[in-house]
């Protein structure tokens, strides 16, 4: 007589430990770089590989600017800060990035100064 170890009909789905959980919630609300090429393709009618090749030059430069130590200012974006903290061997480099307000670009932005002149 032979025995057979049961094939079950479908597989439990298992836990996610909280540390997972976190990790697949981070990943969804993550944009990935092809989204990013796909995006500016269709906004602006290029060719995805002249589109690749001009997002990977921008953000190449960017972070030889960063690790440069001065700061990004990147409209609509906002401003990325290179901020020190600590000294000698405990000292890190932290990046902030301040959003741009909406609405602030540089015609709204000229109309104010106009505007302020005025009232003076």
């Amino acid at each position: 007589m032979t025995t057979s170890t049961p094939i079950p009909d479908e597989e439990a789905p298992q836990e996610l430990t909280p540390q997972e959980t976190a990790k697949a919630e981070a990943l969804a609300n993550m944009v990935k770089k092809k989204e990013i090429y796909d995006h500016v393709t269709v906004a602006t009618g290029l060719r995805k590989r002249e589109v690749r090749e001009a997002i990977d030059a921008t953000l190449a430069f960017m972070f030889e600017t960063l690790t440069a130590g001065k700061d990004v200012h990147c409209p609509p974006l906002g401003k990325i800060r290179v901020v020190s903290k600590g000294e000698g061997d405990n000292a890190k480099v932290l990046y902030r990035l301040n959003l741009q307000k909406p609405g602030k670009g540089k015609l709204e932005a000229a109309a104010n100064e106009d505007a302020a002149e005025d009232t003076e």
